[in-house]
């Protein structure tokens, strides 16, 4: 007979059911959405990185990432396992009978895997706290390649190279350093409470000798690290901010790093007596001195050098603190590029009719189109395409005629929210690209007061990238892509190749689109273009790097590129200041804290194929040599810069802004610090864009506390300051030979607490020509019979204020929805010995159809010499009635358009055009006339007749002159 046990058993059977299928199922689609996501956007990152043949970046970073991790795990992970393996070496032989319940429920649990969890816990805990490190590859670049700057800082002596790129790595690794001891000194405590070291009786817990001379020493650590810290502390002081000026002031210098110096012999005394405790078992000393360090801290590091402030510097300030108000002024000049600026004296005059006449050039340059109020005209006129809109007007310069003039360029970008298809084919196979850039003078409008608009020629107009896109495309797809002029394959080659099915499954993946895989359209051949935005794209090839927030698009060699101005910044020159509040353009790339800024890169993006290319324009930039050093060949030589492109930077405008509102102050000596009034100049004050308000206007900036600064120094308003502007300027010396340069110039007023002060002190250009590029020169406005000429503000003012001007805005300037005046630039024009300023008259005219709400047309132009205004339809009209006897013709209006336009004009009907027979002859009649021709060509735009559109709008406008003719005459 079989004995039971040897009996076969009825295992049961697994049995799998469909809930269980549909839990695994989830399970493995959640893995793959989260880790397979992951690894899938690596990949595409990498592909991305790999077809511009930029692998050294991305490795790069990788590899700087990977080093940071593998030190910083190590650290933690040999110092907390250490500390562990001695904590088990100097447990007790036997274990306490009356430990916590605690540590035996832990026993109980655990058991002999007690170790092991200890263990895995500090390697887990190590990940956890060198993942924070991995975000600080720049510094750690930065200081594994580290130049010298070849100024030592007035106080300590040090390179300023040192401040850049080696101390912010070093103050980081103390502070990471001294929370890694402190949760190693938690950890090791927890485990001579479970080895038994520490037994919680009453009253107090009783510590085993070996367990305190353990936690002495990581205490003893910690105190030599805090000193480490506090003589770091030290150079950190001259970015001091409590002082009147950034940097170590008197009271920095003579009573904050005395206290550190003393604080750091208290953490040293107080290592050594915590190391004594090994000796004495006694906490009594190193907790004394403990508390010694704590009182001292405060009083060393707050109270004293509060006091001394109050009681020594304040009542002396002036002099107490010249010297550092000297090495202030000294680095922030040199930090901020201010040291080589030209200075010039100019005298302004009365002028004549003959003396204009005989230098009429420079009204020749006088802008009439402004590139913040033609956005709207230029759309309307050049991109009012469906899929395509002219989002910015950039200023340039280009030959035209024979003649280099100054322009407005703007592209026609990929406008995917105006596209008709919105289907996936629509938005990404279809819909790739936008078509060409177009320009016209800026000098200069057509007779029907439009701008002659110019299309630039280009070989490839079709624009791949540029900085409103985003999202990806794919272009040499089945699907037909939208055409420029002509039918067009994609011809660039950086692009991702969509070749196999692994990378369209990485890419469907990390997108979450499905349609990227399952799409039929997508051949081998086809490229995936992916981070088209001009910005996003330099951000990921280059972080490091602070960007303009204004790429300009130059036509060279048949295509169209891309122009991006980077910086490198930093917020370390000791005893710079920083920029501060400076006005600027949003998104600058910009920081508040930087007090160093040079524009060592200019970035050219090709908008046909993506490729990018840093060329160097500052090669003797510390911070850029550092990086290139990291990236060896990111980088690419400024004579290696094509010519054309060249001939087309401009000098940045945040850049600029800048250095005008530091250099307003920092002009001065600093013995003349204190007075201000009388020597100090503020950027001049802007006039209004519109009537409404002929006097500045405030921003809404932040509410900050006041600054030691602010209570020490007389300050202006935050009055919205004048907007720098480019130009075609005469930047030569007297006596010679005139020479045209195209820079950007912005004027200053004398220093006044309350703006009050409105003359013209100065005015300041910098250079954008081949040859002089980045020469600043300021000219300063001598006094004529005691007297400055007046600035821009009180220009305005002035001009809006008389008469003629003042009734022509009330006639334009309509209520409930009428047309509104604007203004253009106020421009600064100096003539023989004399100065006229001019400025553009604008009418917003609303539209009630489509996405622009109004259009600005170019209607007069505002010329002032002196007290006299006059509003004329021509700069050559304006300058013949400022001054009679003036025969010259500046040129700015033409007959007929250089370029056949959309726009059709009012003709008579025996050269072909409207019939004009018939028309009535009373004003009020034709005002009635024109109001029901404006209708209708609302009706026309409403449903997308432009043509209709425009010959309605111009023959309105037509009636609107015989109108006004009429009532000027009556």
């Amino acid at each position: 007979m079989r004995r039971s046990q040897d009996l076969p058993v009825d295992r049961p059977r697994r049995r799998f059911t469909g809930r269980g299928i549909l839990i695994a199922l989830g399970g493995l689609f959640m893995f793959v959405l989260i880790f397979g996501r992951a690894i899938a956007r690596f990949y595409v990152d990498y592909l991305w990185h790999d077809a511009l043949d930029r692998g050294d970046v991305f490795w790069g970073v990788i590899g700087a990432k990977f080093a940071l991790f593998a030190m910083f795990f190590l650290f933690f992970a040999v110092l907390a396992c250490v500390n562990l393996f001695i904590a088990d070496r100097l447990a007790p032989t036997s274990f306490p009978a009356n430990v916590h319940p605690y540590v035996e429920r832990f026993h109980e649990v655990f058991g002999k895997r007690l170790r092991l969890v200890r263990y895995i816990s500090a390697l887990i805990l190590a990940v956890l706290i060198a993942l924070p490190a991995v975000a600080q590859w720049q510094l750690w670049l930065l200081f594994r390649n580290s130049k010298s700057f070849g100024t030592p800082d007035p106080q300590f002596g040090a390179d300023v190279g040192f401040y850049v790129f080696q101390l912010p790595f070093l103050t980081f690794l103390l502070d990471w350093m001294f929370v890694a001891v402190v949760l190693v000194l938690l950890f090791t405590a927890a485990a001579h409470i479970l080895n038994g070291g520490v037994v919680f009786v009453s009253p107090a817990p009783v510590i085993r000798n070996a367990t305190k001379a353990h936690v002495a020493v990581l205490l003893a650590i910690l105190a030599v690290l805090k000193a480490g810290d506090y003589w770091l502390d030290r150079y950190e002081l001259t970015n001091s901010t409590r002082g009147i000026v950034d940097g170590a002031t008197y009271s920095v210098v003579n009573a904050q790093i005395p206290a550190i110096m003393l604080l750091i012999l208290i953490a040293v005394l107080t290592a050594g007596l915590y190391l004594s405790v090994i000796k004495t078992n006694s906490w009594r000393l190193p907790l004394l001195a403990s508390a010694l360090w704590l009182v001292v801290s405060i009083v060393g590091g707050v109270i004293y050098p509060a006091i001394v402030q109050s009681l020594v510097v304040d009542p002396n300030q002036e002099t107490r603190e010249a010297p550092f108000i000297g090495r202030n002024v000294d680095a922030t000049r040199e930090a901020l590029g201010l040291t080589n600026v030209d200075i010039r004296e100019v005298q302004f005059g009365a002028l004549t009719a003959a003396e204009v006449e005989a230098d009429i050039d420079p009204l020749t340059n006088v802008r009439l189109l402004s590139p913040a109020e033609m956005e709207t005209r230029f759309l309307v006129d050049e991109g009012q395409v469906a899929g395509l809109s002219i989002e910015d007007l950039d200023v340039d310069r280009y030959e035209l005629d024979g003649k280099v003039e100054e322009v407005l360029v703007a592209a026609r970008e990929l406008d995917l929210g105006g596209v008709t298809n919105r289907s996936w084919q629509g938005i990404h196979l279809i819909n790739t690209r936008g078509c060409g850039l177009v320009a016209a003078p800026t000098s200069k409008v057509q007779s029907n007061q439009r701008p002659d608009y110019r299309t630039l020629e280009l070989d490839r107009p079709e624009l791949y990238f540029s900085p409103t896109l985003s999202g990806y495309g794919i272009a040499n797809t089945a699907s037909s892509e939208r055409e420029c002029d002509e039918p067009h394959k994609y011809e660039g080659k950086l692009g991702v190749a969509m070749n196999s099915f692994t990378r369209r499954a990485a890419f469907a993946l990390a997108f979450l689109d499905y349609n990227v895989v399952g799409s039929g359209a997508i051949q081998a051949d086809s490229q995936m273009l992916w981070v088209r935005n001009v910005i996003d794209r330099l951000n990921k090839l280059a972080p490091f790097l602070s960007y303009d927030a204004d790429p300009y698009p130059v036509a060279v060699d048949g295509k169209a590129v891309w122009v991006v101005d980077g910086y490198t910044t930093s917020s370390r020159f000791p005893y710079a200041q920083s920029i501060g509040a400076v006005q600027r353009s949003p998104q600058s790339g910009l920081s508040n804290s930087d007090n160093y800024v040079r524009n060592s890169v200019k970035v050219v993006v090709d908008a046909y194929t993506g490729d990018v290319t840093f060329y160097i324009v500052d090669d003797v930039d510390p911070i850029l040599k550092a990086w290139q050093s990291a990236f060896p060949d990111l980088f690419t030589p400024g004579d290696e810069m094509p010519q054309v492109i060249r001939e087309h930077l401009r000098y940045p405008e945040d850049l600029f802004r800048i250095q005008t509102d530091v250099y307003s102050k920092y002009r001065l000596d600093p013995a003349l610090f204190f007075q201000r009034d009388g020597n100090a100049w503020s950027v001049a004050q802007a006039p209004s864009a519109t009537p409404a308000n002929n006097t500045r206007t405030t921003t809404d900036a932040a509410t900050e506390a006041p600054s030691a600064a602010a209570n020490t120094f007389a300050t202006e308003s935050n009055a919205e300051r004048f907007t720098p502007y480019y130009t075609v300027f005469d930047t030569s010396k007297p006596g010679e030979e005139r020479k045209e340069e195209f820079v950007i110039l912005r004027p200053f007023v004398p220093f006044s607490t309350g703006d009050t002060r409105t003359q013209l002190q100065a005015y300041m250009t910098a250079s954008s020509d081949p040859d002089t590029y980045g020469q600043l020169t300021t000219y300063v406005v001598q006094e004529r019979n005691g007297q400055l000429p007046d600035g821009p503000l009180r220009v305005a003012g002035n001009a809006e204020s008389q008469s003629e001007i003042s009734d022509r805005i009330t006639l334009d300037n309509q209520d409930a929805g009428g047309t509104k005046v604007r203004f253009g630039d106020l421009q600064l024009v100096p003539v023989g010995d004399g100065l006229i300023w001019v400025r553009p008259y604008y009418v917003a005219v609303p539209q009630e159809t489509g996405t622009v709400r109004s259009v600005s047309e170019f209607r007069f132009v505002i010329v002032s010499n002196g007290n006299n205004s006059v509003l004329a339809s021509t700069i050559t009209e304006g300058v013949r009635r400022l001054f009679p006897g003036f025969e010259g013709d500046v040129g700015d209006v033409l007959g007929v358009p250089t370029e056949p336009s959309d726009v059709v004009p009012v003709v008579p009907v025996e050269d072909g055009g409207i019939d004009v027979s018939g028309l009535p002859v009373d004003a009020a009649e034709l005002l009635t006339l024109a109001d029901s021709l404006f209708d209708e060509a609302d009706d026309a735009l409403a449903i997308g007749d432009l043509g209709g559109y425009q010959a309605k709008v111009e023959e309105a406008r037509a009636r609107l002159a015989d109108a006004l003719a009429i009532l000027e005459a009556g």
